[in-house]
């Protein structure tokens, strides 16, 4: 899915902020920004794009032609932006909530190309929350909603794993299990060239496993001592 940058006329620039959005599978997928130059009859376009390839999720660009910004000027820059949700509501499937439950969520990341890369001209953002079905994003464990994931992996790291922790209390999220990953760049001349795809997501993984109650913690501790005391008194 890719952002058609709008534009017209003989001699023409157009830096466009719109975005479209469709929807492919359980994936919700939105692809923001771009720019086009005519002049006479030569079109060069460069658009945010946001594409489902087998079981991965790439945030990328339509194409990189360096002579759009070329015609821009050596100053010039691009802005782009993705956003990717998806709800585990299938029917039949639904994966819903549960109170006092731990959730881990694991993926896949290869940002090498540009979202999470150190190159000179790009200026990224690329975040991961886990969302209920209204939208709100769960708190983490390390107390926040909105994981930046290239402060996971570390500076200059653009591929790795990251591994999350959510946890429920008593009150239920409400809705099915969501996803939200979003991508933001400001491409300059410099980082144009490094190719289409910017981000790559794979092998999204969600796991669950009940929190014992605090009471449950006790007599489970309360077992284990009366066990150590049973066996010295054995001996």
């Amino acid at each position: 899915m890719t952002y058609d940058v709008p534009g017209g006329g003989l001699v023409s620039i157009t830096l466009s902020d719109g975005s479209t959005t469709a929807t492919r599978g359980l994936w919700d997928l939105t692809a923001q920004g771009g720019a086009n130059a005519t002049i006479l009859l030569s079109l060069s376009e460069s658009a945010a794009q946001a594409t489902l390839t087998g079981s991965s999720l790439q945030f990328g660009i339509s194409n990189d032609n360096n002579s759009l910004l070329g015609l821009l000027g050596s100053g010039g820059s691009i802005h782009y932006a993705w956003d990717a949700v998806a709800y585990f509501d299938t029917p039949g499937s639904v994966l819903s909530y549960s109170p006092g439950t731990q959730y881990s969520v694991s993926f896949d990341v290869d940002g090498s190309n540009g979202l999470l890369s150190s190159v000179s001209g790009l200026n990224p953002n690329f975040t991961f929350e886990l969302i209920d079905g209204s939208g709100n994003a769960l708190i983490s464990s390390n107390n926040t909603t909105q994981i930046n994931i290239a402060g996971l992996l570390g500076t200059g790291v653009p591929t790795g794993t990251i591994s999350l922790t959510y946890t429920t209390d008593s009150s239920t999220p409400t809705g099915p299990i969501g996803v939200r990953f979003i991508g933001d760049a400001q491409v300059g001349s410099s980082a144009l060239s490094l190719g289409t795809t910017y981000a790559t997501i794979s092998n999204l993984d969600i796991t669950s496993t009940p929190v014992p109650e605090p009471g449950c913690r006790l007599l489970i501790a309360s077992v284990g001592v009366m066990m150590l005391m049973r066996r010295r008194r054995g001996l």
